[in-house]
């Protein structure tokens, strides 16, 4: 556990160093800035209008993070060949993967709750602006959102080149965030004979993880019932917990059959 800590930290320090890092922070800062801006133009609506901009800058700039850091990790050793030091020094495979994945996520964590605070701070200072449960809950929620991410990201980096590993995480992060049109796509397709094409959407909609049970922006927005607070609290994070589980048990019996040549 000793050396998945160190090589955790160590990675850490290196995202934050990452001038990427510091680019994703400085754009979701003058977003989030911008909003402000954009509340003085709306009459009545400036409560909705920084809440709406705030939170979308976090999934977005979150998403970023998680994703470009995430997919350069395991390539940027492999490329410097530093991973045959790490190796060498008794490091295991999924030690070194594991590592990787916690600091990826402590990464994502530090520039979520850096966002979440600047957005509460401008909603303190803003007239007729108030922080709800609502709101800290969504962020709560998106935070195991972004532990999926960054174990897919992980994965995907396991065995593929940056370029490609950022596309198919990308992707997985879209129909993740459409689970419920695939499956309800799924039920007109089979309704009108295409049984083929409805199992495979309900293949996609099994196989992929539901990311949109993380979104509250809705209802932080428009003030709508968030529905059972035990799954929001509990059974998502567990959810989020368990699938990044098995996303990288599949990344580490990739990684251990990967050769470094």
């Amino acid at each position: 556990m000793n050396k998945i800590f160190t090589i955790a930290l160590n990675t850490y320090k290196e995202a934050v160093r990452n001038k990427i890092f510091y680019i994703i922070a400085v754009f979701a800062l003058v977003l989030l800035a911008f909003s402000l801006v954009l509340a003085t133009l709306a009459l009545g609506e400036d409560d909705r209008i920084i809440k709406h901009v705030g939170l979308s800058a976090i999934s977005i700039f979150g998403l970023l993070m998680a994703t470009f850091v995430g997919v350069n990790l395991v390539y940027e050793e492999l490329d410097k060949r530093t991973i045959y030091t790490i190796v060498a020094s008794g490091v295991r495979r999924y030690e070194f993967l594991v590592g990787k994945f916690l600091g990826l996520f402590l990464t994502v964590v530090a520039n979520v709750l850096l966002m979440s605070v600047l957005l509460c701070l401008l909603i303190m200072v803003w007239p007729d602006s108030s922080i709800t449960a609502t709101l800290i809950l969504a962020v709560y929620l998106f935070l195991f959102e972004m532990l999926v991410v960054s174990a897919l990201a992980i994965l995907f980096s396991s065995f593929s080149t940056p370029v490609l590993s950022a596309v198919l995480t990308f992707m997985c992060w879209v129909i993740g965030h459409m689970s419920e049109d695939l499956l309800e796509w799924s039920k007109r397709l089979y309704e009108q004979g295409a049984t083929a094409f409805s199992g495979m959407l309900k293949f996609i909609y099994y196989l992929l993880p539901n990311l949109e049970v993380f979104n509250l922006k809705n209802q932080v927005i428009y003030q709508e019932d968030i529905g059972h607070v035990f799954h929001h609290l509990f059974l998502y994070p567990l959810y989020a917990i368990f699938y990044s589980g098995i996303l990288l048990i599949i990344a580490i019996v990739s990684f251990a059959r990967r050769d470094f040549k």
